[in-house]
């Protein structure tokens, strides 16, 4: 009996101490690339308010690094940051403590395809995946996305992340897919740069998997993780985070353009998907 009751004071205590570490001050680290995010940064801030407890952040201006580089500098706590947000990928899920939720519900995984002005109907006759494998795609080298591109059998061009957008301007490519949620600013961003071309968005197709990004800390930071995800729920489930994506003024211009553009949808498999990712509440996704 006794033993039983020392088990149960055990217990109950490691659930006391849970509650206080979720409950106390946290202050976090937020890594950002040079070019800003504005979305994500307010997203987090969203997140902090609608946790328990009083925290507060940082934004960390990263130098323009390789994904992986930037992850693994997280992983052997050599980064000057604590929280990094990237595309799903079931490695970087077993490696660090990922926060289950889908920070921009999806849309991350409909993909517009960006191309050089003139070039606005080059997929009009596609109609599927077959007809799609004419064509040549860029993608990031280190980047998720690109493994499930190659896995449909797509042609796939790979590049660093600061030379895709120079290489598209050297038809090195032919489109570029880009999150819906990333597209209009990174068009117009690139329109002002010396790349010998303006871009543009592609009028007849979409690509649409499951895919998006997820907030990763180091293993050790599971408490702070968990603090996201109960912050990132909380803000859901009260609506204030929908009510936040309707603000994004870049997002509703690119939902105009897409109403005012319908393009055929073109659904690919993410072979990256498992099982415990497969359990995220499909109410978390948005179809768009």
């Amino acid at each position: 009996m006794r033993k039983r009751f020392g088990v149960l004071m055990l217990m109950l205590w490691g659930a006391v101490l849970a509650a206080s570490n979720v409950a106390r001050a946290e202050h976090f680290r937020l890594a950002m690339p040079s070019e800003d995010d504005d979305y994500i940064i307010g997203l987090f801030s969203l997140a902090l308010e609608a946790a328990d407890g009083d925290h507060s952040f940082e934004v960390v201006r990263r130098v323009m690094l390789v994904q992986n580089r930037a992850l693994r500098a997280l992983a052997d706590d050599r980064a000057r940051y604590d929280v990094h947000y990237s595309g799903y990928d079931p490695d970087r899920e077993k490696e660090f403590a990922m926060v289950p939720f889908p920070i921009t519900r999806g849309m991350l995984g409909h993909r517009l395809l960006a191309v050089t002005a003139g070039n606005q109907n080059i997929l009009a006759g596609v109609k599927s995946v077959e007809d799609l494998k004419a064509f040549r795609l860029g993608s990031g080298s280190d980047w998720p996305d690109t493994k499930i591109l190659e896995s449909a059998g797509l042609n796939v061009v790979k590049g660093s992340d600061a030379n895709l957008w120079p290489m598209l301007a050297r038809h090195r490519f032919d489109a570029f897919p880009r999150g819906i949620n990333e597209i209009m600013a990174e068009i117009e961003g690139d329109r002002t740069q010396t790349y010998g071309a303006n871009m543009a968005i592609e009028k007849n197709v979409i690509l649409v998997y499951r895919f998006d990004h997820f907030f990763y800390l180091s293993q050790k930071n599971r408490v702070r993780a968990y603090i996201l995800e109960q912050g990132l729920k909380n803000a859901f489930e009260s609506g204030a985070l929908d009510a936040y994506l309707q603000k994004v003024d870049r997002f509703q211009a690119v939902f105009a353009e897409m109403k005012q553009n319908p393009r055929r949808i073109i659904r690919l498999k993410n072979p990256l998907w498992d099982q415990s990712t497969r359990q995220i509440p499909d109410k978390y996704w948005r179809e768009y």
